[in-house]
């Protein structure tokens, strides 16, 4: 249905599964990027939009204010709320797969209550995220999937396919319900897993000189590593890679938005498209990972840079965090310049999950059985977010993932924590270890992601008695 909302075109779908607040914030975000509605432009007031949406007012504030911590609008007490404004509009002129059309750049910094923190994924003395998993899924649906799955005549992808047309439509569903991602299928291949993928793109571009933040989240680097890419660290900070100091000389940039490492900031609005506007320029690609977006357990998820330059970035997932790591499986959603070259490179490497994991999967997934135990897994999170907060009384990061971070006076008693923790048997990390040198806040990391709720206060109460509290 289209509706209008006092010069707001608004599509409103509601038969869908997405929360018609997310549809809204989607909406008004998607008209920002293309300029139809311009800096400092102000918007109706909640009340008229709800009536002119035929919506709840609350449903209109959620939209709202989800924009407004994204610093995609400003609010102001008593006055309106406005596109952010230091909006404005630039140009994507990546060539080969550039956008017609236009995003939005936004300058002047983050409006006042759009920070968010959220939790770095590392507690590990290795620096290596230890993610969430179970070696094994007690969950019926599960196991009749795989029943299926081995009895099933379909098809086979071997490794001349991007993936089984049932398991590519599976997750363009999966990511139109739980992230609101709207994906061709066409646009999906399937790999083994977030490295897999990265590995397909470095080979299809041959070669590359790939940007990478620093300090950035290991896993994938050591991908880049291993296959000796030309690599350019690039001064990353507690809001993600920094822009400006983007070389010119590189072919890709990758980058974990929605789980900044080690800060554990989300790159915020300002920051994603300051970020899609110099790699524009430059023609370089952007490689986003997606590192912990499922497991976001404040706030809605934040849009993906593929959602806001769709022919400018390829986005890396996987379903090994959420299901477990010996299944193998994940996605790459790719730019239509470079769909044909990616499957050519899988079907030469014969790259891919095998024909019956993706039947499997893909039977969980039209079952609704992983979005049940994303669900679960995000409440077992909030659970043990409240214990953190009963045993500390001091400041804790922790807004994503399964980890913490808690902050301390000075990076010394940073250290003295971590060594007084290390002598009781409970290992925990210095913050400013990951970056090589003191940072502006200095904190302990924490990666409670395999122990009990019991196990979990027993840490707390030797960490408390080490920050002395």
């Amino acid at each position: 249905m289209f509706v209008m909302g006092a010069e707001i075109p608004v599509v409103l779908d509601r038969s869908s599964r997405v929360p018609l607040a997310t549809q809204i914030a989607g909406g008004i975000r998607g008209l920002i990027s293309v300029g139809r509605l311009a800096p400092g432009q102000a918007l109706p007031s909640t009340r008229s939009l709800a009536q002119r949406l035929s919506v709840a007012r609350g449903t209109v504030v959620g939209a709202y204010d989800q924009l407004v911590s994204e610093s995609y609008l400003v609010s102001t007490p008593g006055g309106a709320t406005r596109v952010h404004p230091g909006a404005q509009r630039v140009v994507a002129v990546r060539g080969g797969g550039g956008r017609d059309g236009q995003s939005v750049i936004l300058r002047g910094g983050v409006a006042d209550g759009g920070r968010e923190q959220v939790a770095p994924s590392d507690g590990g003395v290795r620096g290596e995220s230890r993610s969430w998993v179970d070696a094994t899924i007690d969950d019926s649906s599960w196991r009749e999937a795989w029943r299926r799955a081995a009895t099933s005549q379909g098809p086979s992808s071997g490794s001349a396919s991007p993936g089984l047309v049932m398991m590519r439509e599976a997750v363009a569903e999966h990511l139109q319900e739980m992230r609101s991602m709207a994906v061709d299928p066409e646009r999906i291949l399937i790999t083994a897993g977030a490295r897999e993928g990265l590995m397909l793109v470095l080979a299809a571009q041959g070669a590359p000189t790939v940007a990478v933040e620093s300090p950035g989240y290991p896993g994938l680097h050591r991908v880049l590593d291993r296959l000796g890419t030309g690599v350019v660290p690039v001064r990353s900070d507690a809001e993600g890679i920094v822009p400006q100091e983007l070389p010119d000389h590189v072919d890709a940039v990758l980058v974990t938005p929605n789980h900044v490492f080690p800060a554990g900031g989300a790159m915020p609005a300002p920051r994603r498209m300051d970020l899609l506007a110099h790699a524009g320029q430059e023609e370089i690609l952007v490689i986003e990972d997606d590192l912990d977006a499922d497991y976001r357990h404040v706030g809605p998820p934040l849009p993906t840079l593929w959602d806001l330059a769709p022919d400018q970035v390829i986005h890396l997932g996987t379903f090994n965090q959420v299901l477990t790591p010996e299944v193998r499986i994940g996605y790459l959603i790719a730019p239509p310049a470079w769909s044909g070259q990616l499957r050519s490179t899988q079907r030469d490497l014969g790259l891919g999950a095998s024909a019956i994991t993706q039947r499997a999967v893909a039977t969980f997934l039209e079952s609704g059985g992983l979005r049940r135990r994303i669900i679960r897994r995000r409440r077992d999170i909030l659970r043990r977010r409240e214990v953190i907060a009963e045993v500390l009384s001091v400041p804790v990061m922790l807004t994503s993932g399964a980890h913490a971070v808690i902050s301390v006076e000075h990076a010394g008693v940073a250290r003295e924590v971590v060594a007084a923790c290390a002598g009781m048997g409970v290992d925990v990390q210095d913050l400013s270890h990951y970056w090589g040198r003191d940072v502006a806040e200095p904190g302990v990391v924490v990666n409670y992601v395999q122990c009990g709720e019991d196990e979990l206060r027993e840490v707390l109460r030797v960490l408390a008695a080490c920050i002395g509290e």
